[in-house]
C-alpha cells in the first residue's frame, strides 16, 4: 500500500517518530498514514536497525535472479565457444552437462544469448532453392562399416610453402571419422597406401561412396579411376554422387567445414606438424563432440 501523496520520506519519518512515543499503536498509525501493517512494521524494523536510511526507497528487483546466468557458467560458455568456434548453443549446453557436470546447464537459447552479448555468435545464410532430397541411388546405411564416405578436402597451403590435401573418410552410420590424413597431394600411390593401412585397421565396407573428382573418378570407361578399380578388386562396390550436388554428401561437408574452421586456420608450420593437428581433432570430433543427428551422442 502507497503512503500519502506529499512527500514519501517525510511521511515516513513522522510515521517512525510516532511510533517512538509508544502514544498510539502501531495499526492506529498504519490507519492513520494509509498503509498496511505489513508495510507499517517493515520500515520500523529497518527504523530501528538502520536508523533515517532504513526509511528510503529500495529497488524491488531481486538480488538473485533465478533466470540470470551465473558467471562462472557464463566463464564456461565462452571459454568453449572459443575453443569450439563452430559449435552452437545445443552442442554447448551438452557440454556443460556432460564434461562440465552442470546438471541445469541455462537454456540453448539462454546460450545463444550469451554468445550474441559478447560478439560470439554467427549467423549461416540460408541457401535459397537447394531442396533437401534424399537421392534414391545412395545407399542409406544401417549398421556401421556398411558405407565409409570419402573426399579430399580443399587443399591449403602450410607456412613452410608445403601444399597439404586433407583426406578424409568417414563412416556415414556411426559418423565416426575413420581417417583425416594430411597428403601431399592426391596422387594414387599416396591415397592407395593410406587405405591399405585403413583397411587393415578397420576391415572392408561394403560400400565407398565418392564424388566425381580426382582420384575416385576419371574419363576413362565407367568414369572409374585406378583408385576406384581397386576398391572394386577388394569386393566393394563404389557409388558416385551426382555431380554439382554435394548436398549428397551432406553430413561429410558439414564435417569438412568444422575441419575448416578448427584445425586448419592458421596452418601448421610444416606438413607433419599439421598431421599431428589433424589426428588431434579428429579425436576430439569422435569423442568430445556431440552430434545432433545422433541424439547429441
Amino acid at each position: 500500500m502507497p503512503w500519502k501523496e506529499t512527500k514519501p520520506m517525510t511521511e515516513k519519518e513522522r510515521f517512525a517518530t510516532l511510533a517512538q512515543t509508544s502514544r498510539f499503536t502501531v495499526g492506529e498509525l498504519c490507519a492513520d498514514f494509509g498503509i498496511s501493517r505489513k508495510t507499517g512494521h517493515k520500515y520500523l524494523k529497518r527504523y530501528r536497525s538502520e536508523g533515517r536510511d532504513g526509511l528510503a526507497d529500495r529497488s524491488r528487483r531481486p538480488r538473485n535472479s533465478p533466470n540470470a546466468t551465473v558467471r562462472s557458467v557464463e566463464a564456461l560458455i565462452l571459454k568453449e565457444r572459443r575453443k569450439h568456434p563452430t559449435w552452437g548453443p545445443k552442442k554447448i549446453r551438452d557440454l556443460l552437462l556432460k564434461v562440465h557436470g552442470i546438471y541445469h546447464p541455462p537454456h540453448e537459447s539462454t546460450i545463444a544469448l550469451v554468445l550474441s552479448r559478447h560478439g560470439l555468435s554467427q549467423r549461416r545464410k540460408r541457401k535459397i532453392g537447394v531442396h533437401r532430397v534424399r537421392p534414391e541411388h545412395l545407399t542409406e546405411p544401417t549398421r556401421p562399416n556398411e558405407v565409409w564416405t570419402v573426399d579430399f578436402k580443399g587443399w591449403f597451403t602450410l607456412k613452410d610453402g608445403q601444399r597439404c590435401d586433407p583426406l578424409t573418410v568417414c563412416d556415414r552410420y556411426s559418423r565416426y571419422i575413420i581417417c583425416c590424413h594430411g597428403c601431399a597431394n592426391q596422387q594414387f600411390k599416396g591415397t592407395l597406401r593410406v587405405f591399405k593401412k585403413l583397411m587393415r585397421h578397420h576391415g572392408l565396407p561394403e560400400i565407398i561412396r565418392v564424388d566425381n573428382g580426382t582420384p575416385f573418378a576419371s574419363v576413362a570407361l565407367g568414369g572409374l579411376s585406378q583408385l576406384s578399380v581397386w576398391w572394386i578388386e577388394q569386393g566393394i562396390r563404389v557409388e558416385f554422387m551426382t555431380p554439382a550436388l554435394p548436398q549428397e554428401n551432406g553430413s561429410h561437408e558439414r564435417m569438412h567445414r568444422d575441419l575448416k574452421a578448427e584445425a586448419t586456420k592458421p596452418p601448421s608450420k610444416n606438413l607433419p606438424a599439421q598431421r599431428k593437428r589433424l589426428e588431434r581433432w579428429r579425436h576430439e570430433y569422435n569423442n568430445d563432440r556431440p552430434h545432433e543427428s545422433l541424439d547429441m551422442l
